[in-house]
């Protein structure tokens, strides 16, 4: 039998620990990871690329990443799974103009997985890089002096695939990129250091006129109704030449009716610290 002196210790000893609130008892519970947060994606031409905030435990071990095509809330199959110290993935398995939904989950040492992360949607789009089209006045470059956003290809300026030309003005002094249909629309959206730092297309503020000063290191946004659906698609001027007078440009068309997206550079948003309320920063989709 245990002694009294012995019970009246042990009783003792546990009113001191249940009056001391600062007490922590570890039990060796081991709970299932939280779910990631900061999931967001980044438009790309044949791929999407997301990223999310790295969850703070120390036995996370990996991270699985799911996709669906049929919706945010459904559908959604393993696509890829990524080391605990990751915090991107690019999925490259993608068409262009096809919408995915993404969303993650931490699998700890135990091989517990948290709940899925919030979901992100995204678009994949073609886009091209240094393009050249001429001066529709050049006579002996006419089969270059329009480009089609829709198929990436070069066309004559009065051709009716053509969006987009190349005019020089000589009493204006100076050259001026137009659109081809009286229902198609451009914005000059200014000068951008990177092709990327522009990511949507706005909805208002379109040139009543179907042309704008061509100037380099300006991005110009599109609405061109192609087949009775307005598309969205945008240029950057990197160089204007004479002799004979061409103009370099990148562009980008969302082959998706309606979708504004158009590409954001990563570096300018991936690696902002996690906001306060552990909502996503500064992304390409929203988060439901």
């Amino acid at each position: 039998m245990r002694s009294i002196a012995a019970i009246i210790v042990a009783v003792a000893l546990t009113m001191i620990s249940c009056a001391d609130n600062d007490v922590i008892v570890d039990h060796g519970y081991d709970y299932e990871p939280a779910a990631p947060t900061g999931l967001n994606s980044i438009t790309g031409d044949g791929e999407v690329y997301l990223y999310w905030y790295i969850v703070d435990e120390p036995d996370i071990e990996f991270y699985h990443i799911y996709r669906s095509e049929s919706g945010a809330y459904g559908g959604f199959h393993r696509l890829a799974t990524v080391d605990y110290n990751d915090d991107d993935y690019i999925d490259r398995n993608v068409t262009n103009g096809h919408t995915y939904y993404y969303r993650i989950s931490a699998v700890d040492y135990s091989g517990q997985e948290s709940e899925l992360s919030d979901y992100v949607m995204d678009t994949p789009r073609p886009e091209g890089h240094n393009e050249v089209i001429y001066d529709y006045h050049e006579s002996s470059y006419y089969n270059r002096s329009g480009f089609d956003l829709y198929a990436g290809a070069y066309v004559p300026y009065d051709d009716v695939d053509c969006d987009i030309y190349l005019d020089y003005d000589a009493d204006a002094g100076g050259y001026f990129v137009a659109v081809r249909h009286d229902d198609y629309y451009i914005q000059d959206f200014g000068y951008a250091a990177d092709f990327d730092d522009v990511g949507y297309s706005p909805e208002y503020g379109w040139s009543g006129f179907r042309y704008a000063e061509a100037i380099e290191g300006h991005v110009y946004l599109l609405k061109l109704n192609h087949f009775n659906e307005w598309h969205y698609a945008k240029i950057r001027i990197n160089d204007l030449r004479s002799g004979p007078r061409s103009m370099q440009f990148s562009w980008a068309y969302q082959t998706d009716p309606g979708n504004r997206e158009l590409k954001i550079n990563p570096t300018a948003v991936k690696h902002q610290p996690a906001p306060a309320d552990n909502t996503a920063a500064g992304g390409e989709t929203a988060i439901k």
